[in-house]
């Protein structure tokens, strides 16, 4: 008798583990998020972006794209951002219909305020309990992981 792939004990132990850890990750950030920023972390990733782009902007394409949101979705969430002053929406000097959003002054006080207690809280956290072996096998898992869903299309 062939063991199919999804009937492989050890495959579905480690699959529970990932999609466990990969909750309690997320749900710790979006704890953080909102104690130290009052935003969501969905929200808050999209300020990341920003505040990682040259002259923090980025095109709203270019942030759907990076994280696999619809056009729509960005637009809601830069409304709401627009509203708590975080970010501004301009017509792409280049573009007839293209628009790009760019991080205020405020928004990236509260990237660098939240990013601070993200790094003491979770991340420090996290790569102490790994080790330097460790960190270094998650970083390439994490590519792995981030290049196969690319190439599924998810």
């Amino acid at each position: 008798m062939t063991v199919r792939r999804d009937d492989d004990l050890n495959r579905a132990a480690v699959w529970h583990d990932f999609v466990l850890a990969a909750h309690l990750l997320e749900a710790a950030l979006e704890r953080q998020s909102q104690r130290d920023g009052n935003i969501s972390h969905g929200h808050f990733k999209l300020l990341v972006l920003l505040s990682a782009a040259e002259n923090q902007t980025l095109g709203l394409k270019a942030l759907a794209d990076m994280l696999r949101f619809s056009p729509s979705r960005v637009s809601h969430t830069l409304n709401v951002l627009e509203r708590q002053g975080l970010v501004t929406r301009s017509r792409v000097p280049t573009g007839r219909r293209a628009y790009e959003a760019t991080l205020t002054p405020q928004g990236r006080l509260l990237v660098v305020r939240v990013l601070r207690a993200q790094r003491t809280e979770i991340r420090d956290a996290l790569f102490d309990s790994l080790g330097p072996a460790d960190t270094a096998a998650l970083g390439k898992i994490s590519a792995r992981v981030i290049e196969a869903l690319d190439q599924a299309g998810t």
